[in-house]
């Protein structure tokens, strides 16, 4: 258990801090005033943003699932 816990404190850190900027940025974009024209844009921005963001997210889940599967076959050959 102790294993998992060390792998998935990386992992939560990243995804916060991942979410967190996007946030930020959503936030600071919001507070300026943009005619219609940009919100089109704005939205394809953001549509790119979430993309990316799961994007990483999936490659974060998979790279945790190799290390539990290695972490998994170290504890197999040890015993």
């Amino acid at each position: 258990m102790g294993v998992e816990v060390l792998i998935m404190i990386p992992v939560a850190g990243v995804t916060v801090s991942l979410v967190a900027r996007t946030l930020a940025k959503v936030r600071r974009d919001t507070m300026e005033v943009e005619g219609a024209g940009h919100l089109a844009a704005r939205v394809a921005a953001l549509q790119e943003e979430v993309e990316s963001l799961s994007a990483e997210v999936k490659e974060l889940r998979a790279a945790q699932d190799f290390d539990r599967t290695l972490l998994g076959e170290r504890g197999t050959r040890g015993s």
